[in-house]
């Protein structure tokens, strides 16, 4: 069968929504240009913009799809074609996505994440209706977490009502967290949305310079030079806030026995099923911002990694700006396997040295350049060494707050560490995820009997950890602690 025929209408307004931008530069602010990349590279867009056009159509005579037996039949491909045979068993985890365009028209679109590798590693529904999406996704059975059903299972999900309201899917989903009204407007400001006014401001002052030019006596006076600053940062609040209240509004986080559930979007909606048996590790991260005001990141590490828009934010985040005792609260209600220490060992006295010591490439590449072209900024001619010394206290900063925030800890069958400077990262994960660990150490470790530990977890991307700097004892006594996967994994 062929897709849903607004995915024509609905691929068209990606085009455009995708090239906006470039059509106003060559269009627009640059219109008589007689620069050859504008004047050619207006040929080149007008050529790209119609060919893609023309794949669009083209290609929804020709890509189907079909299901039969419990798997997915799909043939893509306009000039070259392709056929893709994907078993439900495959499929481990599902994205529904609302955005302006769906909500228009009642419709919505499906994201099935597959085991695969590659760029077929998603099989994609850009729009289907909501109906539709609910009978799919009951059919492939994704709530349930199940590979394989008894024939009678399968009977009746192949009888489900098309009508089937949405919310049934989850009846038996518990909700963890919805963000207040306080959380959000504290994650405006963690989150630095305001300062998208920057880029706002530089492309309006583009477009009305000789305006500016020709009343510039109006902003001389100092009261309006202060009134037009209040109204620029009062602006840039409210835009950050409405931007957060649009993007994080409604959020929720829900789980059943099987599935940890993420809504989050006012205008564009966006749903996310993670399998929990297929979670790897957690990471809790912290940077700056978010420090100050005692709020992490909570990511579930899994090999979930749809293809889906929007992708500024993880959709393996639970909630970016979760306060620290409602992340560990969370991660243990959700992943009842999981426990958060807050009590870890610190690094040793000789871990401080060997950050210290050790060499910084960065700084060392960059003051080279800088000493090579010596660059004046303001017509500073002692910019250059300036800016070296500035790194140079960036680079010792961020390893003494790496110093300080690392710490590891092994409790029972689970390990976990906290390290990084500026942006530090708590690691949770089970023995029997770590599919490959080792140990190295450099002749400045060796005399001062540190070494550095490497684990592996299956994800996507594979996620590799390392712990820089742990004292050798520490080495051994996970070498040991790891020798025993075999036995969780014989348990399980």
């Amino acid at each position: 069968m062929r897709y849903h025929p607004m995915v024509i209408l609905f691929q068209i307004y990606q085009l455009v929504k995708e090239n906006v931008l470039f059509a106003l530069v060559l269009f627009v602010f640059q219109k008589d240009s007689d620069f050859w990349l504008f004047v050619y590279g207006k040929y080149v867009f007008v050529a790209y913009v119609s060919l893609r056009f023309i794949y669009i159509v083209s290609s929804w005579f020709v890509e189907t799809y079909e299901w039969q037996d419990r798997t997915f039949y799909l043939k893509k491909g306009v000039l070259t074609k392709k056929t893709m045979t994907i078993p439900f068993s495959k499929i481990q985890n599902v994205t529904k996505k609302t955005t302006l365009f769906h909500k228009l028209f009642g419709l919505t679109s499906l994201y099935f994440e597959t085991v695969l590798d590659g760029e077929d590693s998603t099989i994609v529904f850009p729009v289907v209706t909501k109906q539709q999406a609910t009978k799919i996704v009951v059919m492939v059975n994704v709530q349930e977490g199940k590979e394989v059903v008894k024939e009678k299972e399968k009977e009746k999900t192949e009888k489900v009502d098309p009508s089937i309201p949405e919310q049934e899917v989850r009846s038996d989903s518990t909700i963890h967290y919805e963000p207040t009204s306080k959380d959000l407007l504290k994650a405006s400001f963690t989150s630095l949305s305001f300062l998208i006014i920057i880029p706002i401001i530089s492309g309006l002052y583009d477009i009305f310079e000789s305006f500016i030019t020709q009343y510039q006596g109006i902003f001389k006076d100092s009261l309006s030079i202060l009134s037009l600053s209040i109204v620029v940062v009062i602006i840039a609040i409210s835009i950050g806030v409405i931007r957060t209240f649009l993007k994080y509004g409604e959020y929720r986080i829900s789980s059943n026995d099987s599935r940890i559930f993420i809504d989050r979007g006012v205008v564009e909606k966006s749903q996310f099923a993670i399998e929990k048996r297929k979670v790897q590790g957690i990471e809790i991260k912290q940077n700056v911002m978010t420090r100050m005001f005692g709020l992490v990141e909570v990511t579930l590490i899994s090999s979930f990694n749809p293809e889906v828009e929007d992708s500024d934010v993880s959709v393996n985040s639970l909630y970016p700006f979760l306060p620290v005792k409602k992340a560990y609260q969370l991660i243990e209600e959700l992943l009842p396997g999981y426990y958060v220490h807050q009590s870890m060992q610190r690094l040793a006295r000789a871990s401080l040295w060997m950050k210290l010591i050790k060499p910084s490439w960065l700084w060392l590449i960059a003051t080279a350049c800088l000493i090579y072209f010596k660059p004046t900024v303001f017509k500073i001619e002692s910019t250059w060494w300036l800016a070296s010394l500035v790194l140079l206290i960036i680079v010792v900063v961020n390893r003494l707050l790496d110093y300080w925030h690392t710490k590891y800890l092994i409790a029972g069958d689970q390990v976990q560490w906290w390290h990084g400077g500026l942006v530090s990262k708590l690691f949770l994960t089970k023995r029997k995820n770590i599919i490959e660990m080792g140990y190295s150490q450099s002749v400045l470790q060796r005399i001062l009997k540190l070494g550095s530990i490497t684990t592996m977890n299956r994800s996507n991307p594979t996620r590799i950890e390392t712990v820089a700097d742990v004292p050798t004892e520490f080495i051994q006594s996970f070498q040991r602690w790891y020798k025993d996967r075999q036995a969780d994994i014989h348990n399980q």
